[in-house]
């Protein structure tokens, strides 16, 4: 009877170090790092940039540069990322990156989102993208084309008539603004000599 008890332990025990040792060779999938999205994740530096896609706008011709980025320097960064389409065609965009945590691409944020244009690329394929700081090696990756039909990516879709230039703000305002302004200045200023010529009239 002893000898049938150690045999059950010694099976038993050698079951439980075969099942345990196979994490010791074999790598554990919760321990690679992966994008919890549909967008990628590229290191640059100091610069982690954090579920990059591009989203097209409504009319599908145009794509909003969509990422998180976690900048690690201790002061701004200069990034540039290349998208590199069809028949050697390239689409650059330029960001400033501040220190710390910043989300580009959402409109109601604080950075306003920059657009992109390829001819001929489509929602739903990847394409090869060039990251770069001041510098440093370029860095590429695949990146992923979608546009709001899951509608977490709803709010990242961009009217057609959207462009990165007046979406720093609204120069045509500004315009309108400086106009009335210079207006109002020379009315004042002729109501000024109007007044000192009465008042020598009045001498």
């Amino acid at each position: 009877m002893k000898i049938r008890i150690a045999s059950t332990v010694a099976v038993a025990a050698a079951i439980a170090l075969g099942a345990t040792g196979c994490s010791l060779i074999a790598p554990q999938a919760t321990l690679i790092p992966y994008a919890p999205s549909d967008g990628v994740n590229v290191n640059v530096g100091d610069i982690d940039v954090r579920n990059i896609m591009l989203v097209a706008d409504e009319s599908g011709e145009n794509f909003n540069v969509v990422f998180g980025a976690a900048n690690r320097s201790g002061g701004p960064q200069d990034l540039t990322i290349t998208f590199t389409g069809t028949e050697s065609q390239e689409a650059s965009a330029d960001f400033t990156l501040p220190t710390g945590n910043t989300l580009f691409g959402y409109p109601e944020g604080d950075e306003k989102p920059v657009l992109v244009s390829l001819d001929g690329l489509a929602v739903g394929s990847t394409i090869e993208a060039y990251f770069q700081l001041p510098g440093a090696s370029e860095v590429s990756y695949k990146v992923p084309v979608l546009d709001g039909t899951l509608k977490e990516y709803e709010r990242y879709v961009l009217p057609a008539n959207f462009s990165s230039s007046s979406s720093k703000g609204d120069s045509t305002l500004g315009d309108k603004i400086t106009e009335a302004d210079e207006t109002a200045d020379q009315s004042k200023i002729g109501d000024d000599v109007t007044k000192a010529e009465e008042e020598a009239a009045a001498e």
